[in-house]
């Protein structure tokens, strides 16, 4: 079978599967669910290049109807009803107010610098929390925030930091892992801190331009943010697109460039 006909099979069957929903393909074994079964529309994208190795390395023994299946189900998604099931799928993410405010007029929304600042959500539904939510979990704010600091602590340690270095000298970084909140760990004072270690300074920016993308190098290497440019440019179209503006981070402290 070739990655044509698995495409052309996987979404006849994400059709069947939930028969009301508009389906657009885009680029290779993509496939962007428009709108959910119940009428609401969705962002929600479902990838297949995992599914599409699973079924080389497995071949007809690949399930492919129960891995749609799991993965469309995320699709009509809500938060755990309790806080005791909820506590581990708490999670911060970059957002800016105007824009998170015009999508969830509710949602809870910390500052961080400037417009850019974050909300809190599910891990897999990525619903934004609001107090209603927390009024619900009976649950206060603060162990709310504190659940979700922790929770990115976890991902953090699972991630990979992989160096840009020229002629032997560490220009910048990136974080290595398949997470849609990767630019979150920017709020972790961990992320500062190694930041500063590898790139043997004080002052960092840290280019996040989708929630998917995350690089950091010092504020006064200034040949490096010109070569950084045409890939920002690039990544602004990726993931979920969030601040075509450097996050100046010094001292754990946050701001927008000028």
């Amino acid at each position: 079978m070739t990655r044509e006909e698995f495409e052309s099979i996987a979404l006849h069957r994400l059709q069947t599967l939930y028969p009301r929903a508009r389906f657009l393909k885009a680029g290779q074994l993509e496939i962007a669910i428009l709108r959910t079964p119940s009428g609401r529309p969705s962002a929600h994208r479902l990838r297949l290049a995992r599914a599409w190795a699973a079924f080389c390395q497995h071949g007809e023994r690949f399930d492919l109807d129960g891995y749609l299946s799991r993965v469309v189900g995320t699709v009509e998604h809500k938060l755990p009803a309790d806080w005791a099931a909820a506590r581990s799928t708490i999670l911060p993410k970059l957002a800016l107010e105007e824009t998170l405010h015009k999508q969830s007029p509710d949602a809870l929304f910390y500052p961080l610098a400037g417009e850019l600042g974050y909300a809190l959500c599910g891990e897999n539904a990525e619903l934004n929390i609001n107090r209603e939510q927390l009024d619900r979990w009976e649950v206060a704010e603060e162990c709310v925030l504190a659940a979700a600091l922790d929770n990115l602590q976890k991902i953090w340690q699972r991630a990979s930091i992989v160096a840009w270095t020229v002629q032997d000298h560490v220009r910048a970084f990136h974080i290595e892992l398949r997470h849609v909140q990767k630019a979150s760990l920017i709020l972790l004072p961990q992320f500062y801190e190694q930041a500063a270690e590898i790139l043997g300074c004080e002052a960092l920016w840290a280019a996040v331009p989708n929630r998917q993308f995350l690089v950091a190098f010092a504020a006064d290497d200034q040949d490096f943010r010109q070569t950084l440019e045409p890939i920002l440019r690039k990544e602004w179209d990726g993931g979920v697109p969030l601040t075509r503006s450097l996050i100046r981070i010094e001292d754990g402290e946050f701001s927008l460039e000028d």
